[in-house]
């Protein structure tokens, strides 16, 4: 149903007072578009629209969703275990006799082969568990220079490995 036309300005008390000590009222003018009366689109749906509409819509995604299976198929992934948690890992000993108030470091080194050659781009990432960035203990030790991977602080002294994040 297309909307009337509704021309009420004296039904809304819409009083225009013109002369030079005329007082303006506040309410916004009786227009169809200032009042939101304009005529809007209804579209009405039925199986007959609806349906080849969603049919559509999915035939397109049909190659997005290809495309995505088939790039996803290709990343490969390579994980390795530094923890130390079984007696025979390198890094075993380490975990093992780490104290955060040493002031000797444990390093642990743990050499791997790739069985394929990876051609792209290649990510390095490490995962930690029960570790919280915004830990306070985290945010107390955050040092900008070194995770800038600069070796020294500005003043020339080398860095306590005593923080939690600074090992």
């Amino acid at each position: 149903m297309m909307a009337s036309s509704y021309t009420a300005k004296e039904e809304d008390g819409h009083i225009t007072v013109s002369g030079p000590g005329a007082l303006r009222s506040r309410k916004p003018e009786n227009t169809a578009f200032k009042q939101q009366r304009l005529p809007a689109w209804q579209p009405i749906l039925t199986a007959g629209t609806v349906l080849p509409a969603f049919f559509i819509i999915g035939l397109l995604f049909i190659p997005i969703g290809i495309g995505l299976f088939v790039t996803s198929n290709n990343i490969k992934e390579f994980e390795i275990d530094y923890t130390g948690v079984d007696a025979s890992s390198p890094c075993y000993n380490c975990s093992q006799s780490f104290s955060w108030n040493s002031s000797r470091p444990c390093t642990c080194s743990i050499p791997f082969y790739l069985e394929q050659p990876y051609e792209s781009n290649v990510y390095v990432y490490y995962g930690l568990s029960n570790f919280y960035q915004n830990h306070r203990r985290y945010v107390k030790s955050r040092d900008d220079s070194q995770l800038n991977g600069d070796p020294q602080i500005s003043d020339g002294e080398t860095r306590r490995n005593t923080d939690v994040v600074k090992h």
